[in-house]
């Protein structure tokens, strides 16, 4: 006769802990507070913006906006303490969304 073996343990793959004092209530210096742009202005990419698959009938890597393009803010909203602005640029028939650390006003 021959023994049942046991149900060995799952591994612990990771483990999630909450610990509300180790919370942060403030803000980082890198986090944009308020809204910087408003719908309707002018702006111009200070980065390059390329393809990351997420933008759609366009190849993965391909620029989809460079350094100095003008573009018309459209929306923004904020996720998670920072906040993002949907930029269209006629241009480059692009609509793409950034932060305002990568977008500056455009001088007209």
């Amino acid at each position: 006769m021959s023994h049942p073996t046991p149900n060995p343990k799952p591994a612990t793959i990771g483990r999630v802990v909450h610990d509300a004092r180790r919370r942060q209530v403030g803000r980082g210096p890198g986090v944009v507070g308020k809204h910087e742009f408003k719908r309707g202005d002018a702006v111009r990419s200070l980065t390059q913006i390329i393809n990351d698959g997420i933008y759609p009938h366009r190849d993965i890597g391909e620029t989809l906006v460079h350094q100095g393009d003008a573009g018309i803010v459209r929306e923004s909203w904020g996720f998670l303490g920072e906040i993002y602005y949907t930029v269209e640029f006629f241009t480059r028939a692009a609509v793409v969304i950034m932060r305002g650390r990568e977008m500056a006003r455009a001088v007209r």
